[in-house]
This record gives structure tokens, sequence and C-alpha cells, in this order.
């Protein structure tokens, strides 16, 4: 229960809003597709540290877990190419002639990363250093930015605006959301919800920035490089401080 309930309460609370910014009610379903995907992947990421017979090694980290999620997106993600063109971002060829603007927009969470240096130290971790430069970029940016975000731009408005002052792309913002809200939202064993708000907030800007990295580019490359250098140089500067 509690796994179900941490895995569907993100969905929950940004599914309201979603009714603003669809293009038509054609698109219902599509979305109905985009939450079901979230809340299986999310399980499916999760079940081997609630059942320790799943995990394919014994680490602090969720190897098995990120592994077992990769090869979901994986499917899901040939399940779907079709569907989610034209915005099929699982390629390693960019936009070039916005290369220059999303290389420099890729450094940006690299430079907040920085910071991590005046946070509480840690001890040196090889493993930890591993696991941070390799699976977290492919794993969410695979679900996060390919996946899910190719069904939200398939779904939502181009543009949305507030005072005549344009927003940009919903799709992005609601896929920063729900990359926030993971991380800010946990469930205890008996079923008490918590919310991390810094680990909300920098998730949200980190998943924001590469969000639009990924659809300037047209790549998730430029996205997972990013993501897993961030990580890294978060984990490492809190290791040397």
């Amino acid at each position: 229960m509690r796994l179900f309930l941490e895995s569907v309460l993100p969905i929950l609370v940004i599914s309201p809003l979603m009714i603003f910014f669809i293009k038509d009610r054609s698109c219902i379903k599509t979305l109905i597709l985009a939450s079901i995907i979230f809340v299986v992947y999310q399980i499916v990421l999760k079940l081997p540290l609630e059942i320790s017979d799943l995990s394919l090694v014994k680490s602090k980290w969720n190897w098995s877990g990120k592994f077992y999620s990769i090869v979901f997106g994986v499917l899901v993600y040939l399940l779907l190419r079709r569907k989610i063109k034209p915005f099929d971002f699982i390629r390693l060829k960019q936009n070039y002639k916005m290369l220059t603007k999303t290389i420099l927009l890729s450094t940006v969470p690299l430079g907040i990363a920085m910071f991590s240096y005046f946070d509480t130290s840690k001890a040196f971790d090889f493993e930890t250093l591993v696991f941070q430069l390799t699976m977290p970029g492919i794993d969410e940016e695979l679900m996060f930015r390919a996946i899910l975000l190719g069904l939200l731009l398939k779904s939502f408005k181009d543009k949305f605006t507030i005072f005549k002052i344009n927003l940009g792309n919903p799709s992005v913002l609601f896929v920063a959301l729900l990359f926030g809200l993971v991380h800010g939202i946990h469930v205890s064993n008996n079923l008490k919800v918590g919310f991390e708000f810094v680990s909300f907030s920098g998730s949200f800007t980190f998943g924001y920035i590469w969000g639009w990295v990924t659809l300037m580019s047209r790549s998730i490359l430029q996205a997972v490089v990013s993501h897993n250098l961030t990580n890294f140089i978060m984990s490492l500067l809190r290791m040397v401080n």
C-alpha cells in the first residue's frame, strides 16, 4: 500500500491542472496512458527496495530498481515510438541551430551543483560516485524527458499565457513538476505523507532546465550527460569538502 500510494500521489497532485492545457478531449486517453506508465514505472523502480528477492546486487543504492526501470522504459519507448512522433527524443543527432543555447543551458545545473561543496560532508564512497555518474540520468531522462514529455507534447497546447505573458510550453512545466514531486513526496510505513520542499524545488528546477534542453535539442543526450554530471559533482564535492 505504501509503495502504491507513493507512486500515485505525484500524478494525483498535478492531474487537476492538466485539464486547462489539453488540446482537445481526444487527448485525454493519451494523458491517462502517460499517468499509468508513470505509476507502473515508479512501482518497478521501487519494488526491489520492498522485496529483497528482486535485488540483483546487495548495495545501499537501488541498482536493481534502476536496471528494471530502464528496461521498462526501453520497452515502453519501443511500443510507443510511433505514437510520440514527431517528439521522438531518443537520438544522438542534435538540433545544431540551437546547439550553443542548449550547451550553455546544460551547464546551469553543473554550476548550481558547485554549491554542494558547502553542504554537509560525506565520507568518500566510490560506489556512490559510479552510481550517480551512470544510472540516474539514463533512467530518469528516458522516462521523464523522452517518454512522458513526448506524450504530453502530443496532448498539451504549445504554450500557455497569463495576462498575455507567454510562459512557455506547459508540457515542460508539468514534467518538471512531476519530477520535483517524485523527489519531494515520501510516504512512511505507517502511510504518513511527508514533503521535502528543498528536494522538490531543486529537482523541479533541474527538471525544467533538462526539459527545455531536450525540447530545443530534439534529443535527451545533453540532458542525460548534464544530469549524471550534476549528480556526480554534488556527491563528489560533499566528499572532499
